[in-house]
């Protein structure tokens, strides 16, 4: 008993809506629902086993006849195989064409079996001996005797090879029986191709109630009522079944959900081949009259329904009116409105989660405020602190000064005829200027790659023939315009870091390609590389916003966060490097056709 006072405790607990819900469905629905669900299934179940059962009397009957057929074609076959007159026919010598066309018409065995035989459309065939060509006998050439089906029938040795193929003259499609025939001494006479009549496959197929399909070695349909589908494959099979079996399929056919009644077997003397019949049942047509029934059946069920579903209403209308406007609530909140501008009267369960969720929604709105607030302000300060930490490089040289003297020492030199000094103060005067400009601006790539160009000819001036470099860019990237001095700290790096301590010839490549949705920069140099360990803490330093830089040297983050907080988290760098091989870096940015 104690199990009947938990129950009686539980539905105690139960809001009255749930009980009015559990009587209504407890008493009404669920019994209706199962006694109509037994029943309609009951008997959907009785229409499809009689429709599969006649479906399969039918198909058997069907590959009765159709093994007939083929019976008879095999039977015709074997005594063109052993004809004494056709070999002896493919055999002489003739001294003319005319005694060719005589020694044809001697033998009649072709034409007999088309005009007594209404399952052959034609008999073909296809000589090895260069002899005359008529629309039955037809010299094998080279380009008949390169056909598959050709080549198949003579690595069977005269086994009977059955084939869906082109007929020769005419091109149509037909089922054919492919054998080879030899001579004495077995001597390759030929090719005989029996085509099967597609007049007869339709007398065959007619009168069946469902789409039935003929197919060749589960891999070709060779008839079926509508051409569409003739010469494919036969999708709705399986890849492998069973010789001499009859399987029932789930399936689907043209959208439709269908049963297939599929009828394997193997002809005889046909030891490679297999034939398929199958009938198509569309479930929407044999489920038609169980359906009219379960309709009927469902229309009452809905009456009653509708009755139970009137005297429930007049009870639960109001409360399912309040359990509406909560719920209304909730999805504005979830759809992130959390403005809820009406409320629901009372003082009940609903009228109590209704304020929760209300002064809830307000609460969140006043926190998301705060916390965007917030954020806005992080991000300014953080964006200031970079360009003040950048700039700050900028404005620790007096710039005329700089000039001034940079000017004096290039004129000295020229005055003392020494032009390759001169030159390398008039470079180093240009990247001075440009690292001194506004930092706020983008700059082209050809003057971005100009002025890392003087860097790279300065440090070749200074390590002769231990460095060398090479600058690639595609013309059409001059047109984009990226942040000034950004390529600039890759190269520094890679000279400082990995080719200083590089003990023979250094080579620093720069490449700047263009891809499909963004511009991509490779530095590349052949230094000492960097460790495994390094490499990581390196990658992971990069990515952390408050690391400062040591030093005066604007490093690898700062170029990684001028980058990420000018265009956003899509783009930054990627490093790649092997410990004393060298090491590469990948700059992704956005195209940017102007300056912004």
């Amino acid at each position: 008993m104690k199990w009947l006072s938990f129950i009686v405790k539980w539905l105690d607990h139960l809001k009255v809506r749930h009980k009015l819900l559990g009587i209504f469905l407890v008493v009404t629905a669920i019994p209706i629902l199962i006694a109509g669900a037994y029943l309609s299934y009951g008997t959907r179940e009785i229409v499809l086993d009689n429709s599969l059962r006649e479906a399969s009397a039918s198909m058997e009957k069907l590959q009765g006849n159709f093994e007939v057929i083929l019976s008879r074609i095999i039977n015709i076959s074997d005594m063109i195989f052993l004809s004494p007159e056709m070999r002896q026919l493919l055999q002489n010598d003739y001294d003319s064409p005319l005694e060719m066309y005589n020694a044809y018409n001697r033998y009649p065995v072709f034409r007999d079996y088309l005009k007594y035989y209404d399952e052959i459309e034609t008999i073909q065939f296809f000589m090895t001996k260069e002899m005359i060509t008529n629309s039955q006998f037809i010299y094998a050439n080279d380009h008949i005797q390169k056909q598959d089906w050709y080549m198949d029938a003579i690595d069977r040795q005269g086994k009977i090879y059955w084939d869906y193929k082109n007929e020769h003259w005419t091109g149509k499609s037909f089922l054919a029986l492919n054998r080879a025939i030899y001579g004495q001494g077995d001597e390759l006479l030929g090719v005989l191709v029996i085509y099967i009549s597609q007049d007869k496959l339709k007398t065959l197929m007619s009168g069946q109630p469902y789409n039935v399909f003929l197919t060749l070695d589960e891999q070709t349909i060779i008839y079926n009522h509508s051409a569409e589908y003739l010469g494919k494959r036969p999708l709705f099979l399986p890849h492998s079944l069973e010789i001499n079996d009859t399987t029932v399929l789930d399936g689907q056919f043209e959208g439709d959900s269908v049963k297939i009644n599929v009828h394997s077997f193997q002809p005889e003397k046909s030891l490679e081949n297999t034939f398929q019949v199958s009938a198509i049942i569309p479930l929407e047509e044999v489920m038609k009259k169980p359906n009219e029934v379960f309709t009927r059946g469902f229309l009452i069920m809905l009456g009653i329904f509708a009755v139970s579903l009137v005297l429930i209403q007049i009870f639960i209308y109001n409360f399912h009116k309040r359990v509406q406007y909560l719920h209304e609530a909730m999805d504005q909140v979830a759809q992130g409105d959390f403005a809820i501008t009406y409320n629901v009267k009372g003082n009940d369960e609903i009228s109590n989660a209704f304020r929760g969720l209300k002064e809830t929604s307000i609460s969140i709105q006043k926190m998301i405020d705060e916390v965007y607030v917030h954020k806005l302000k992080e991000e300014k300060w953080k964006r200031k602190q970079k360009e003040i930490d950048f700039k700050m490089l900028a404005s620790q040289i007096n710039p005329h000064f700089l000039y001034n003297t940079l000017e004096m020492i290039r004129m000295k030199a020229l005055m003392n005829k020494d032009p390759e000094v001169a030159q390398l103060v008039k470079m180093l005067s240009k990247m001075m200027r440009s690292s001194l400009e506004r930092t706020d601006r983008l700059i082209s790539i050809e003057k971005e790659t100009e002025l890392i160009s003087y860097y790279l000819q300065i440090q070749q001036m200074r390590f002769g023939e231990d460095f060398s470099y090479h600058v690639e860019v595609e013309e059409t990237l001059k047109k984009y315009y990226i942040l000034p001095l950004i390529i600039q700290p890759l190269v520094e790096n890679a000279m400082i870091h990995g080719l200083e301590a590089k003990e023979d010839r250094g080579f620093i490549r720069i490449v700047l390609l263009e891809r499909k949705d963004f511009l991509e920069i490779e530095v590349t140099d052949n230094g000492v590389g960097i460790p495994r360990d390094t490499l990581k803490e390196i990658q992971e330093r990069m990515d952390v916003e408050t690391y400062q830089s040591e030093g005066n040297r604007i490093g690898l983050h700062n170029v990684q966060q001028r980058i990420k907080l000018y265009h956003g988290k899509d783009y930054g760098l990627t490093i790649e490097s092997i410990h004393g091989l060298g090491t590469t870096v990948h700059m992704k940015l956005p195209k940017i056709e102007h300056d912004r």
